[in-house]
Protein backbone atom coordinates (compact mmCIF):
# COMPACT_ATOMS: atom_id res chain seq x y z
CA UNK A 1 0.00 0.00 0.00
CA UNK A 2 1.23 3.32 -1.16
CA UNK A 3 0.56 6.25 1.81
CA UNK A 4 -1.20 9.06 0.97
CA UNK A 5 1.28 11.55 2.69
CA UNK A 6 4.55 9.66 2.31
CA UNK A 7 3.68 8.88 -1.64
CA UNK A 8 3.30 13.21 -1.47
CA UNK A 9 6.63 13.87 0.07
CA UNK A 10 8.44 11.78 -2.37
CA UNK A 11 6.60 13.74 -5.64
CA UNK A 12 7.84 17.05 -6.81
CA UNK A 13 5.67 20.12 -5.85
CA UNK A 14 4.41 20.80 -9.15
CA UNK A 15 2.94 17.37 -9.89
CA UNK A 16 0.89 17.97 -6.79
CA UNK A 17 -0.47 21.39 -7.53
CA UNK A 18 -0.99 19.68 -10.58
CA UNK A 19 -2.77 16.57 -9.32
CA UNK A 20 -4.69 18.86 -7.21
CA UNK A 21 -5.74 20.89 -9.90
CA UNK A 22 -7.75 17.88 -12.20
CA UNK A 23 -10.15 17.01 -8.90
CA UNK A 24 -13.64 17.42 -9.78
CA UNK A 25 -16.25 18.43 -6.52
CA UNK A 26 -17.04 15.29 -6.75
CA UNK A 27 -13.80 14.28 -5.46
CA UNK A 28 -13.33 16.85 -2.73
CA UNK A 29 -14.14 16.68 0.94
CA UNK A 30 -13.80 20.27 2.87
CA UNK A 31 -12.88 21.63 6.19
CA UNK A 32 -14.07 25.16 7.12
CA UNK A 33 -12.05 26.27 10.24
CA UNK A 34 -14.25 29.02 10.86
CA UNK A 35 -17.45 27.77 11.89
CA UNK A 36 -17.59 26.06 14.96
CA UNK A 37 -20.45 23.15 15.05
CA UNK A 38 -19.95 22.72 19.13
CA UNK A 39 -19.14 19.76 21.02
CA UNK A 40 -18.86 16.15 18.93
CA UNK A 41 -21.59 14.03 19.02
CA UNK A 42 -20.21 10.33 20.01
CA UNK A 43 -23.25 8.20 20.18
CA UNK A 44 -22.14 4.57 18.71
CA UNK A 45 -22.83 0.90 19.30
CA UNK A 46 -25.17 -2.23 19.73
CA UNK A 47 -23.99 -5.35 20.93
CA UNK A 48 -22.21 -6.74 24.47
CA UNK A 49 -22.00 -10.03 26.13
CA UNK A 50 -24.98 -11.14 28.57
CA UNK A 51 -22.17 -11.67 31.35
CA UNK A 52 -21.19 -8.15 33.04
CA UNK A 53 -17.45 -7.53 32.84
CA UNK A 54 -16.74 -10.12 30.51
CA UNK A 55 -15.34 -7.30 28.14
CA UNK A 56 -12.54 -5.40 30.27
CA UNK A 57 -13.75 -1.90 30.82
CA UNK A 58 -11.34 -0.45 28.73
CA UNK A 59 -12.71 -1.46 25.84
CA UNK A 60 -15.92 0.38 25.97
CA UNK A 61 -14.42 3.63 27.32
CA UNK A 62 -11.95 3.62 24.33
CA UNK A 63 -14.11 3.44 22.16
CA UNK A 64 -16.52 6.05 23.56
CA UNK A 65 -19.79 3.42 25.03
CA UNK A 66 -22.52 5.61 25.17
CA UNK A 67 -25.51 3.83 23.23
CA UNK A 68 -26.38 0.31 23.72
CA UNK A 69 -29.66 -1.63 21.70
CA UNK A 70 -30.78 -5.00 22.90
CA UNK A 71 -33.36 -7.51 23.73
CA UNK A 72 -31.63 -10.42 23.67
CA UNK A 73 -32.13 -11.36 20.47
CA UNK A 74 -31.01 -15.35 19.36
CA UNK A 75 -30.24 -15.77 23.47
CA UNK A 76 -29.25 -19.46 23.08
CA UNK A 77 -30.18 -20.15 26.78
CA UNK A 78 -33.58 -18.82 26.59
CA UNK A 79 -36.80 -17.96 24.61
CA UNK A 80 -39.64 -15.07 24.48
CA UNK A 81 -42.80 -14.83 25.95
CA UNK A 82 -44.77 -16.79 22.92
CA UNK A 83 -42.00 -19.91 23.40
CA UNK A 84 -43.31 -20.35 27.22
CA UNK A 85 -41.98 -16.82 28.87
CA UNK A 86 -39.11 -15.04 28.72
CA UNK A 87 -37.38 -14.93 32.25
CA UNK A 88 -33.79 -16.18 31.03
CA UNK A 89 -34.37 -13.35 28.02
CA UNK A 90 -35.05 -10.64 30.46
CA UNK A 91 -32.00 -11.26 32.76
CA UNK A 92 -29.82 -11.31 29.70
CA UNK A 93 -31.73 -7.65 29.09
CA UNK A 94 -30.92 -6.22 32.41
CA UNK A 95 -27.54 -7.61 32.65
CA UNK A 96 -27.28 -5.40 29.25
CA UNK A 97 -29.19 -2.39 31.13
CA UNK A 98 -26.43 -2.77 33.93
CA UNK A 99 -23.62 -2.39 31.49
CA UNK A 100 -25.02 0.02 29.95
CA UNK A 101 -26.00 2.14 33.50
CA UNK A 102 -22.40 1.41 34.48
CA UNK A 103 -21.15 3.11 31.35
CA UNK A 104 -23.56 6.02 31.60
CA UNK A 105 -24.91 4.92 28.30
CA UNK A 106 -28.57 5.35 26.79
CA UNK A 107 -30.37 1.92 26.44
CA UNK A 108 -32.84 0.92 23.83
CA UNK A 109 -34.70 -1.73 24.38
CA UNK A 110 -36.36 -4.50 21.66
CA UNK A 111 -39.66 -5.11 22.94
CA UNK A 112 -39.78 -7.81 20.19
CA UNK A 113 -37.11 -9.87 20.56
CA UNK A 114 -38.41 -10.82 24.63
CA UNK A 115 -42.11 -10.99 22.89
CA UNK A 116 -39.88 -13.82 21.03
CA UNK A 117 -39.89 -12.83 17.15
CA UNK A 118 -36.23 -12.32 16.60
CA UNK A 119 -35.66 -14.01 13.42
CA UNK A 120 -35.46 -17.32 14.35
CA UNK A 121 -39.13 -17.96 15.72
CA UNK A 122 -40.25 -19.66 12.36
CA UNK A 123 -43.71 -20.71 11.92
CA UNK A 124 -44.10 -21.43 15.33
CA UNK A 125 -44.43 -17.41 15.48
CA UNK A 126 -46.94 -15.71 16.99
CA UNK A 127 -48.28 -12.03 16.42
CA UNK A 128 -49.88 -9.47 18.60
CA UNK A 129 -53.50 -8.21 17.50
CA UNK A 130 -54.68 -11.06 15.37
CA UNK A 131 -58.55 -10.49 14.92
CA UNK A 132 -57.80 -7.89 17.31
CA UNK A 133 -57.32 -10.03 20.06
CA UNK A 134 -54.56 -8.31 22.48
CA UNK A 135 -54.86 -10.46 25.71
CA UNK A 136 -51.53 -12.53 25.84
CA UNK A 137 -49.74 -9.12 24.21
CA UNK A 138 -51.71 -7.32 27.53
CA UNK A 139 -50.70 -10.30 30.00
CA UNK A 140 -47.06 -9.84 28.11
CA UNK A 141 -46.71 -5.71 28.28
CA UNK A 142 -48.38 -5.79 31.97
CA UNK A 143 -45.42 -8.33 32.87
CA UNK A 144 -42.95 -6.28 30.92
CA UNK A 145 -43.89 -2.91 32.81
CA UNK A 146 -43.77 -4.72 35.96
CA UNK A 147 -40.25 -6.45 35.09
CA UNK A 148 -38.95 -2.89 34.34
CA UNK A 149 -40.04 -0.94 37.57
CA UNK A 150 -38.78 -3.69 39.76
CA UNK A 151 -35.36 -3.48 38.62
CA UNK A 152 -34.66 0.50 38.35
CA UNK A 153 -35.50 0.48 34.42
CA UNK A 154 -36.91 3.58 33.77
CA UNK A 155 -34.59 6.22 33.01
CA UNK A 156 -32.06 6.26 30.37
CA UNK A 157 -33.76 3.88 28.67
CA UNK A 158 -36.24 3.99 25.37
CA UNK A 159 -38.65 1.23 24.57
CA UNK A 160 -38.65 0.04 20.61
CA UNK A 161 -42.13 -2.06 20.05
CA UNK A 162 -40.45 -3.68 17.05
CA UNK A 163 -37.65 -4.14 15.26
CA UNK A 164 -38.06 -4.43 11.32
CA UNK A 165 -41.88 -5.01 10.90
CA UNK A 166 -41.88 -4.11 7.33
CA UNK A 167 -39.55 -7.79 6.90
CA UNK A 168 -41.34 -10.99 7.11
CA UNK A 169 -38.32 -12.44 8.77
CA UNK A 170 -39.58 -10.31 12.43
CA UNK A 171 -43.61 -9.57 11.22
CA UNK A 172 -44.98 -12.47 9.21
CA UNK A 173 -48.68 -10.81 9.60
CA UNK A 174 -50.94 -7.98 8.01
CA UNK A 175 -49.51 -4.43 8.01
CA UNK A 176 -52.55 -3.15 9.35
CA UNK A 177 -52.07 -5.89 12.09
CA UNK A 178 -49.09 -3.81 13.25
CA UNK A 179 -50.28 -0.68 13.28
CA UNK A 180 -53.06 -1.16 15.54
CA UNK A 181 -50.19 -3.33 17.75
CA UNK A 182 -48.39 -0.08 17.86
CA UNK A 183 -51.03 1.66 18.46
CA UNK A 184 -52.36 -0.46 21.32
CA UNK A 185 -48.68 -0.77 22.72
CA UNK A 186 -48.10 2.80 22.56
CA UNK A 187 -51.07 3.44 25.01
CA UNK A 188 -50.49 0.90 27.19
CA UNK A 189 -46.94 2.06 27.83
CA UNK A 190 -48.21 5.55 28.60
CA UNK A 191 -50.75 4.58 30.64
CA UNK A 192 -48.08 2.65 32.53
CA UNK A 193 -45.03 3.82 32.45
CA UNK A 194 -45.36 7.62 31.78
CA UNK A 195 -42.26 10.02 30.98
CA UNK A 196 -40.59 6.79 29.23
CA UNK A 197 -39.79 7.48 25.99
CA UNK A 198 -40.92 5.64 22.84
CA UNK A 199 -39.01 4.53 19.42
CA UNK A 200 -39.92 3.44 16.47
CA UNK A 201 -40.76 2.46 13.71
CA UNK A 202 -37.15 0.56 13.02
CA UNK A 203 -38.13 0.08 9.51
CA UNK A 204 -35.46 -1.63 7.63
CA UNK A 205 -36.88 0.35 4.79
CA UNK A 206 -35.64 4.40 4.38
CA UNK A 207 -37.98 6.74 4.35
CA UNK A 208 -39.95 7.52 1.31
CA UNK A 209 -43.68 8.55 0.36
CA UNK A 210 -43.67 6.03 -2.43
CA UNK A 211 -42.93 3.50 1.10
CA UNK A 212 -46.53 2.36 2.45
CA UNK A 213 -45.02 0.83 5.90
CA UNK A 214 -43.84 4.51 6.22
CA UNK A 215 -47.16 6.84 4.86
CA UNK A 216 -49.28 3.83 6.27
CA UNK A 217 -47.45 4.28 9.61
CA UNK A 218 -47.39 8.12 10.08
CA UNK A 219 -51.34 8.36 8.93
CA UNK A 220 -52.19 6.00 11.95
CA UNK A 221 -49.89 7.45 14.53
CA UNK A 222 -51.05 10.98 13.84
CA UNK A 223 -54.82 9.76 13.78
CA UNK A 224 -53.99 7.84 16.53
CA UNK A 225 -51.60 10.35 18.88
CA UNK A 226 -49.23 7.60 19.17
CA UNK A 227 -46.17 8.96 17.20
CA UNK A 228 -43.23 7.78 18.98
CA UNK A 229 -40.72 10.23 20.95
CA UNK A 230 -37.67 9.39 18.72
CA UNK A 231 -37.84 8.08 15.63
CA UNK A 232 -35.91 5.35 14.47
CA UNK A 233 -34.63 3.80 11.05
CA UNK A 234 -31.96 1.55 9.35
CA UNK A 235 -29.55 1.68 7.16
CA UNK A 236 -27.55 -1.12 6.31
CA UNK A 237 -28.48 -1.49 2.51
CA UNK A 238 -26.47 -1.32 -0.41
CA UNK A 239 -23.54 1.21 -0.19
CA UNK A 240 -24.36 3.07 -3.49
CA UNK A 241 -27.78 3.32 -2.82
CA UNK A 242 -28.28 6.98 -2.36
CA UNK A 243 -30.93 7.00 -0.30
CA UNK A 244 -29.04 4.73 2.10
CA UNK A 245 -27.36 7.68 3.51
CA UNK A 246 -27.99 10.34 5.99
CA UNK A 247 -27.45 12.57 3.54
CA UNK A 248 -30.58 11.95 1.81
CA UNK A 249 -32.09 10.01 4.26
CA UNK A 250 -32.10 12.25 7.04
CA UNK A 251 -34.20 15.16 5.37
CA UNK A 252 -36.38 12.44 3.93
CA UNK A 253 -37.47 11.97 6.86
CA UNK A 254 -37.63 15.36 7.88
CA UNK A 255 -39.86 16.25 4.40
CA UNK A 256 -42.23 13.12 5.22
CA UNK A 257 -43.31 14.50 8.90
CA UNK A 258 -43.66 17.55 7.36
CA UNK A 259 -46.14 16.58 4.84
CA UNK A 260 -48.39 14.91 7.32
CA UNK A 261 -48.03 18.17 9.88
CA UNK A 262 -46.02 16.15 12.53
CA UNK A 263 -43.52 17.36 14.94
CA UNK A 264 -40.02 16.73 13.98
CA UNK A 265 -38.42 15.12 17.47
CA UNK A 266 -35.03 13.24 17.79
CA UNK A 267 -34.01 10.87 15.06
CA UNK A 268 -31.74 7.57 15.70
CA UNK A 269 -30.36 5.16 13.04
CA UNK A 270 -30.59 1.99 15.44
CA UNK A 271 -28.42 -0.22 13.32
CA UNK A 272 -26.47 1.25 10.45
CA UNK A 273 -23.69 0.05 7.99
CA UNK A 274 -23.64 -3.14 6.29
CA UNK A 275 -20.75 -5.83 6.76
CA UNK A 276 -18.36 -4.97 4.20
CA UNK A 277 -18.82 -1.08 5.60
CA UNK A 278 -17.27 -2.77 8.98
CA UNK A 279 -13.78 -1.25 8.11
CA UNK A 280 -11.76 1.88 9.40
CA UNK A 281 -12.91 3.50 6.37
CA UNK A 282 -16.16 2.91 6.39
CA UNK A 283 -16.46 3.82 9.79
CA UNK A 284 -15.04 7.40 9.19
CA UNK A 285 -17.41 7.93 6.41
CA UNK A 286 -20.11 7.14 9.07
CA UNK A 287 -18.76 8.77 11.88
CA UNK A 288 -18.39 12.34 9.59
CA UNK A 289 -22.19 12.18 8.51
CA UNK A 290 -23.83 11.87 12.22
CA UNK A 291 -21.40 14.34 13.23
CA UNK A 292 -23.04 16.44 10.33
CA UNK A 293 -26.49 16.03 10.94
CA UNK A 294 -26.26 15.75 14.99
CA UNK A 295 -27.80 12.16 15.00
CA UNK A 296 -27.41 8.75 17.20
CA UNK A 297 -26.32 5.95 15.34
CA UNK A 298 -25.94 2.13 16.55
CA UNK A 299 -23.51 0.67 14.83
CA UNK A 300 -25.12 -2.60 12.83
CA UNK A 301 -24.24 -6.28 14.28
CA UNK A 302 -24.07 -9.06 12.20
CA UNK A 303 -23.05 -11.87 14.06
CA UNK A 304 -25.29 -14.34 15.29
CA UNK A 305 -26.37 -16.56 18.20
CA UNK A 306 -23.68 -16.46 21.46
CA UNK A 307 -21.22 -14.17 18.91
CA UNK A 308 -24.23 -11.54 18.45
CA UNK A 309 -23.95 -11.20 22.10
CA UNK A 310 -20.20 -10.56 22.65
CA UNK A 311 -17.47 -8.46 20.75
CA UNK A 312 -18.68 -5.01 20.95
CA UNK A 313 -20.59 -6.11 17.71
CA UNK A 314 -17.39 -7.52 15.80
CA UNK A 315 -15.31 -4.26 16.98
CA UNK A 316 -13.35 -7.11 19.10
CA UNK A 317 -12.23 -10.46 19.01
CA UNK A 318 -10.22 -12.92 21.57
CA UNK A 319 -7.86 -15.18 21.61
CA UNK A 320 -9.10 -17.69 24.26
CA UNK A 321 -10.84 -15.70 26.94
CA UNK A 322 -8.23 -12.48 26.30
CA UNK A 323 -10.26 -10.25 23.95
CA UNK A 324 -8.05 -7.65 21.46
CA UNK A 325 -9.09 -4.78 19.16
CA UNK A 326 -9.04 -5.16 15.52
CA UNK A 327 -8.22 -2.09 13.18
CA UNK A 328 -11.89 -0.28 13.09
CA UNK A 329 -12.47 -0.34 17.29
CA UNK A 330 -8.66 1.81 16.94
CA UNK A 331 -11.05 4.03 14.54
CA UNK A 332 -13.22 4.87 17.41
CA UNK A 333 -11.27 4.84 20.31
CA UNK A 334 -9.05 7.58 18.21
CA UNK A 335 -12.43 9.58 17.36
CA UNK A 336 -13.72 9.25 21.07
CA UNK A 337 -9.73 10.00 22.72
CA UNK A 338 -8.55 12.23 20.67
CA UNK A 339 -11.18 14.10 18.52
CA UNK A 340 -11.56 16.54 21.78
CA UNK A 341 -12.38 20.07 21.41
CA UNK A 342 -15.05 22.02 19.23
CA UNK A 343 -16.40 20.27 15.46
CA UNK A 344 -15.45 22.78 12.99
CA UNK A 345 -17.99 22.89 9.18
CA UNK A 346 -17.04 20.32 6.72
CA UNK A 347 -18.39 18.49 3.55
CA UNK A 348 -18.32 15.23 1.99
CA UNK A 349 -17.13 14.64 -1.96
CA UNK A 350 -20.16 15.42 -4.19
CA UNK A 351 -19.79 11.68 -5.56
CA UNK A 352 -20.98 10.84 -1.76
CA UNK A 353 -18.29 8.62 -1.76
CA UNK A 354 -15.52 10.41 0.72
CA UNK A 355 -15.87 12.47 4.05
CA UNK A 356 -14.28 13.92 7.05
CA UNK A 357 -14.96 14.63 10.58
CA UNK A 358 -12.69 17.92 11.67
CA UNK A 359 -11.98 19.28 15.26
CA UNK A 360 -10.20 21.75 16.79
CA UNK A 361 -8.40 20.91 20.11
CA UNK A 362 -6.11 23.30 22.06
CA UNK A 363 -3.62 24.36 19.86
CA UNK A 364 -4.28 21.17 17.34
CA UNK A 365 -6.39 20.21 14.26
CA UNK A 366 -7.56 16.77 13.35
CA UNK A 367 -9.27 15.55 10.85
CA UNK A 368 -10.37 11.85 10.35
CA UNK A 369 -11.33 10.73 6.61
CA UNK A 370 -13.35 7.77 5.27
CA UNK A 371 -14.13 6.39 1.72
CA UNK A 372 -17.05 4.08 1.67
CA UNK A 373 -15.87 1.09 -0.15
CA UNK A 374 -14.15 3.25 -2.40
CA UNK A 375 -10.57 3.41 -4.36
CA UNK A 376 -9.07 6.46 -6.14
CA UNK A 377 -7.26 9.82 -5.55
CA UNK A 378 -9.52 12.72 -3.39
CA UNK A 379 -8.80 15.89 -2.22
CA UNK A 380 -8.60 17.45 1.11
CA UNK A 381 -9.11 20.86 1.30
CA UNK A 382 -9.03 22.80 5.06
CA UNK A 383 -10.15 26.49 4.58
CA UNK A 384 -10.11 29.61 6.21
CA UNK A 385 -6.83 29.17 8.09
CA UNK A 386 -6.97 32.72 9.27
CA UNK A 387 -9.36 31.34 11.77
CA UNK A 388 -7.17 30.01 13.88
CA UNK A 389 -4.68 32.77 14.11
CA UNK A 390 -2.56 31.87 10.95
CA UNK A 391 -1.26 33.48 8.28
CA UNK A 392 -3.43 33.43 4.65
CA UNK A 393 -0.35 31.38 3.36
CA UNK A 394 2.75 29.72 4.77
CA UNK A 395 3.54 26.15 5.35
CA UNK A 396 2.14 23.55 7.56
CA UNK A 397 3.69 20.56 9.06
CA UNK A 398 1.12 17.95 8.72
CA UNK A 399 1.57 14.54 10.42
CA UNK A 400 -0.20 11.41 8.89
CA UNK A 401 -1.67 8.55 11.07
CA UNK A 402 -2.74 5.19 8.93
CA UNK A 403 -5.88 2.81 10.56
CA UNK A 404 -4.75 -0.40 8.78
CA UNK A 405 -7.57 -3.54 8.89
CA UNK A 406 -7.28 -7.28 8.41
CA UNK A 407 -10.28 -8.38 9.04
CA UNK A 408 -13.12 -8.65 12.35
CA UNK A 409 -10.68 -11.13 13.39
CA UNK A 410 -6.91 -9.30 12.90
CA UNK A 411 -5.52 -7.19 15.95
CA UNK A 412 -4.33 -4.28 15.11
CA UNK A 413 -2.62 -1.87 17.28
CA UNK A 414 -3.22 2.16 17.64
CA UNK A 415 -2.70 4.18 13.99
CA UNK A 416 0.67 4.24 12.51
CA UNK A 417 2.00 6.91 12.41
CA UNK A 418 3.58 8.05 8.59
CA UNK A 419 5.50 11.41 9.88
CA UNK A 420 5.55 14.58 9.04
CA UNK A 421 4.99 16.06 5.65
CA UNK A 422 5.62 20.02 5.21
CA UNK A 423 2.68 21.47 3.11
CA UNK A 424 2.45 24.79 1.61
CA UNK A 425 -0.54 26.66 0.64
CA UNK A 426 -1.88 30.04 -0.24
CA UNK A 427 -5.47 31.90 -0.21
CA UNK A 428 -6.19 30.81 3.00
CA UNK A 429 -6.92 27.18 2.08
CA UNK A 430 -4.50 24.32 2.91
CA UNK A 431 -5.12 21.62 -0.07
CA UNK A 432 -3.42 18.08 -0.67
CA UNK A 433 -4.58 14.68 -2.18
CA UNK A 434 -5.44 11.38 -0.32
CA UNK A 435 -4.63 8.46 -2.41
CA UNK A 436 -7.59 5.81 -1.43
CA UNK A 437 -5.36 2.83 -2.78
CA UNK A 438 -7.87 -0.07 -1.04
CA UNK A 439 -11.33 0.02 0.31
CA UNK A 440 -10.35 -0.32 4.47
CA UNK A 441 -7.79 1.06 5.17
CA UNK A 442 -8.35 5.01 6.26
CA UNK A 443 -5.97 8.45 7.37
CA UNK A 444 -6.01 10.77 10.22
CA UNK A 445 -4.02 14.31 9.27
CA UNK A 446 -2.92 16.87 12.41
CA UNK A 447 -1.47 19.99 12.98
CA UNK A 448 -0.35 22.23 15.32
CA UNK A 449 -0.93 25.93 15.10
Amino acid sequence: MIAPLLFLAGVAAAAVVDLESRQSASQITTVDLSVNWGTPVRRILYGVPNIKNQIPSSFYTGMGFNYLSAGAAQFVNATGWIFGGYTGRFQDVLSNFQTARQFNAQFILKMSDLWGTDGTQGSGGVYPGANGDFTEYNAYLTQLVSDLKANGMTSNIKLLIWNEPDLTTFWNAPQSQYFATWNHAVQFLRANLPGVPIAGPSFAGMPSSSNTWWTGFLSTVKAAGTEPDVYTWHLEGSSTDPNNDLQNSQPAMVSLLNSFGLPIPEFIIDEYANVNEQNPASAAWWIARFERFNMSGLRGNWLSGANLQDFLAGLLWKSGSTYFANGEWQVYNYYATSMTGFRVATTGSTDRLMDNFAVVGTNIVRILVGGRLVTGTYELQIKNLSALGLATSGSISVTTRQFSFSGTEGQEGAPTNLGVVVHTYSGNVLSFPIFQTDTVTTWAFEFSF
